[in-house]
């Protein structure tokens, strides 16, 4: 019983802590509104939670397990976000069809999890890790797709880096309007937008030939 009754207490927690990040954001959000919010000491909060970290994690990590699954299944375990990539042996031609399925399975994500995959975007320092693996993955790809020259390392890495950002970016966007779009719509966005990102590279890419 005691065990039921920690655990009813830290999903209470885990709920108020939600609320919190989506209201205040990370950086403001306040541990003692949160016992607040759950009816108790910040004591006994520290006592389910080391740090605003820990309980930040807590939330965002199934969410973060679940993208990575999907990555994975999307990819043949070619690609994962819990590893970093030294080769993926993708060409454009083939990641071109799983692009439906990308937007079909992200805003399935959205919908289990909506609070989560809002928290993880947008109020969380794991999307500043998943940023920075999208770099080092774009990275990858634009020398196997041979992209940008080779012999310019200072500009092949802020060209990385700039495309990386802006397709982070607009996948935050669109996570941050929250209840406009219904999943109909916001598989469609989703779809669009993977599908022009991909066009960019598509005359340049040299291993498009598959």
């Amino acid at each position: 019983m005691a065990q039921v009754l920690k655990e009813i207490q830290r999903d209470k927690i885990l709920e108020a802590a939600k609320q919190e990040l989506l209201q205040y954001g990370y950086r403001d959000a306040s541990m003692r509104r949160i016992a607040a919010q759950a009816k108790m000491t910040v004591g006994n909060l520290y006592r389910y939670f080391e740090s605003k970290d820990q309980l930040i994690q807590a939330i965002t990590s199934p969410a973060l397990a679940q993208l990575d699954q999907l990555v994975r299944s999307l990819t043949d375990d070619r690609i994962s976000l819990n590893q970093t990539n030294t080769s993926v042996g993708l060409s454009i031609g083939e990641l071109r069809p799983k692009i439906d399925r990308l937007a079909r399975d992200l805003t399935e994500l959205s919908v289990r999890m909506p609070q989560e995959m809002r928290i993880l975007m947008l109020h969380s320092d794991l999307s500043e890790q998943i940023s920075s693996w999208l770099v080092s993955l774009l990275e990858v790809l634009a020398k196997e797709w041979a992209l940008f020259p080779f012999n310019r390392d200072a500009e092949f890495h802020a060209l990385c880096r700039m495309f990386s950002a802006s397709l982070f970016q607009g996948v935050r966007e669109v996570f941050s309007q929250d209840g406009e779009l219904d999943p109909d719509q916001l598989c469609e966005v989703l779809r669009i937008y993977f599908g022009l990102f991909l066009n960019m590279f598509s005359p340049a890419a040299k291993g498009d030939q598959r």
